[in-house]
This record gives C-alpha cells, sequence and structure tokens, in this order.
C-alpha cells in the first residue's frame, strides 16, 4: 500500500471513529438529562480495508463506552417504563389523574 494510500485510509478511519464517537456522545448526554443536537444514523462506509493498528486502542475504547450506555440507557427506560406502569396503576385505581404540578416560592 502506498503512503498516500495509508494516510488516506488512516483519515477514513478516524473519520469514522468520530462519527461513532459523537452518537456514544449523544447518548450520555440524554442519559445526563442534557440535549444534543440530533445524528444522522452511522452507516459504515462500504469498502474500507483493515483498520491501522495503532487505532486499535482508541476503537476498543469507544466499543466500551458503547457499551456502557447502551447498558445505563436500557436501566433508564427500564426505569421510565415502571414509572408509567405504576402512573397507569394509579389512575386505574383511583380513577383520576394525579393533580397538576403544585409550586411555590421558598424564598417568600
Amino acid at each position: 500500500m502506498t503512503a498516500v494510500n495509508s494516510e488516506r485510509l488512516r483519515a477514513v478511519w478516524e473519520n469514522e471513529l468520530e462519527r461513532l464517537e459523537l452518537d456514544v456522545i449523544a447518548v450520555e448526554r440524554l442519559l445526563r438529562g442534557l440535549h444534543s443536537a440530533p445524528l444522522d444514523p452511522w452507516k459504515p462506509v462500504a469498502a474500507l480495508d483493515s483498520m491501522p493498528a495503532d487505532l486499535a486502542v482508541r476503537a476498543r475504547q469507544l466499543l466500551a463506552r458503547q457499551q456502557l450506555a447502551a447498558q445505563d440507557l436500557a436501566s433508564a427506560l427500564e426505569s421510565a417504563r415502571n414509572q408509567i406502569t405504576f402512573t397507569a396503576r394509579v389512575i386505574h385505581i383511583t380513577g383520576r389523574m394525579q393533580p397538576g404540578p403544585v409550586y411555590f416560592d421558598r424564598e417568600a
């Protein structure tokens, strides 16, 4: 492989890893209750040669972050489902919706 092709391949892989990292950052922000810009779904480049060996560490670290974010997201979704189920039971038992939020001025 020529030096130019090698550099191009490295640049493509770095770009792909950055795109994947942006997806992980978006999920991490969501889990912290922060907003993030919507991203287009990641689609791998069609004909991509082997990853340069020195990028493997970064790829493994990114994979670990993806797996942790996926576990945290699954836990958050389960918690939300439980809350929805509980709320539905309260509404069913009481026959009415819970009252709206109550606001008070702590400083007054």
